[in-house]
């Protein structure tokens, strides 16, 4: 396959005057994951007025919150393996052939840090102010009930940077966006994006001596108005009740999301670490010992997936690096496989999805996305169309998929979480190694 070697071109973004953004700082992030993520929706096929929404949105609101291009003094993110503040996704369904566009950010304020007040979230509050003015239906109740317990950017500057040590870094919310078309048609004028916002449990972990799962546990728990919603409470009881029975566990807990929607519609999600490599086991959390219903008939399908971040699919594969490959390589080798279980105020039992991380064992880029393409042709995902080879190569045209593994980050496979859909859908994560290679 030929690599472009000439430097993309945004798509014109139109009817909106477009902003002049100087050079460094906004510049940088638009002239990077700004055009990554427009080449993302264009691979996606978004209709044109999608793209230019959100495009104008991500140009004018997200690259000004992100501070400046990333040199040897930036302090690391929460996000991307080597220290980036984007990961991006495409996701597939079964049940359709259209490719959906997601991406999360970590906002911290890092490029400089703010050494007085470390964890401080007066840039992520900017950009969820600015979603309460340009997204339809929305509504914070419950991420201003996760924040009270999981931020503690009103600390004093003693705790703060104490915790701060205590943790490895300075991340209190993670912003996720889900780029949907179909919002222009239900309320045209608005923001074209779903947004939930990420919570790490360390910081409360320290602060009051739990563990990261009851950090997690009790930050559901402690929601004001969460006893009106018992099936939320009656899954997250089957989590509880598994982990207890394997307190090992407890020390994989990585993270709580919510949406920024209203109680009863919004979702809470739990995400977990598993540590090890035994397929029956990672089965068995996945459906939490058999106790989430009609999920028996995919398990040869996660085997299948499974088997990309295995070391004995790419055996023999592996060639001589240099000292800087090594180190990268070492570091993705320590990524484990994840687990996320979904609390919907509709269903008694949790919605999971498992991540496999291929980059720990994949001597590239390359073998990772032809195993993915083989994947979607044999289980008939794959449309015709381009293949996830050529999309991958074509949003990240800074190096070719073949030089090294990076680009591909976790693969994520579940059921869906709408109760009247049928189906599985992948998710494919990629970060652009921004603090690695920035580019420009």
């Amino acid at each position: 396959m030929t690599v472009a070697t000439q430097t993309p071109v945004l798509p014109s973004l139109g009817k909106e005057p477009v902003t002049v953004i100087a050079e460094g700082g906004s510049s940088y992030w638009w002239r990077t994951s700004g055009q990554d993520l427009s080449r993302m929706l264009q691979e996606a096929g978004y209709p044109d007025e999608a793209k230019r929404q959100f495009l104008n949105y991500f140009r004018d609101t997200i690259c000004p919150q992100l501070g400046g291009k990333p040199d040897s003094t930036s302090l690391r993110t929460a996000v991307g393996w080597d220290g980036s503040p984007f990961e991006y996704s495409f996701e597939f369904k079964e049940s359709t052939k259209t490719a959906g566009v997601r991406f999360v950010v970590d906002l911290t304020q890092l490029r400089p840090g703010d050494k007085i007040s470390p964890l401080t979230t007066k840039t992520t509050e900017k950009v969820i102010e600015s979603l309460a003015e340009k997204t339809p239906l929305f509504d914070d109740n419950w991420h201003r009930a996760l924040a009270q317990w999981f931020v503690y950017s009103d600390a004093s500057e003693t705790e703060q940077k104490a915790l701060v040590a205590a943790a490895g870094y300075q991340t209190n919310i993670i912003m996720g966006f889900d780029v949907n078309p179909k919002i222009l048609d239900l309320a045209p004028g608005y923001l074209p994006v779903m947004a939930k916002s990420y919570f790490p449990p360390c910081f409360v972990a320290v602060a009051k001596g739990f563990t990261r799962w009851q950090a997690l546990s009790l930050g559901i728990r402690q929601i004001p108005d969460i006893g009106e919603h018992p099936n939320i409470l009656l899954a997250l009881k089957l989590i509880e009740d598994y982990v207890a029975a394997k307190p090992e566990l407890a020390s994989g807990a990585r993270g709580l999301s919510t949406d920024f929607v209203k109680a009863g519609k919004a979702r809470l999600k739990i995400y977990m670490r598993y540590l090890g490599d035994n397929f029956d086991e990672v089965w068995d959390y996945y459906t939490l010992g058999g106790r989430i219903p009609d999920l028996e008939s995919d398990k040869e399908m996660f085997r299948d997936l499974m088997k990309l971040s295995s070391d004995s699919t790419y055996a023999g594969q592996n060639g001589v690096f240099d000292e800087k490959d090594q180190r990268r390589r070492a570091l993705l080798k320590t990524k484990p496989t994840a687990v996320y279980f979904s609390l919907s105020p509709d269903k008694p039992y949790p919605i999971p999805k498992i991540y496999f991380y291929p980059a720990r064992a994949a001597p590239n880029d390359l073998v990772i996305a032809r195993g993915l393409d083989e994947f979607l042709t044999k289980y008939k995902w794959h449309d015709g169309g381009k293949s996830v080879e050529e999309r991958v190569q074509t949003v990240f045209p800074h190096r070719k998929l073949e030089d090294k593994p990076g680009i591909f980050t976790f693969i994520g496979l579940g059921r869906k979480e709408d109760p009247t859909k049928k189906g599985l859908s992948l998710q494919v994560y990629m970060t652009p190694e921004l603090y690695e290679t920035p580019r420009f």
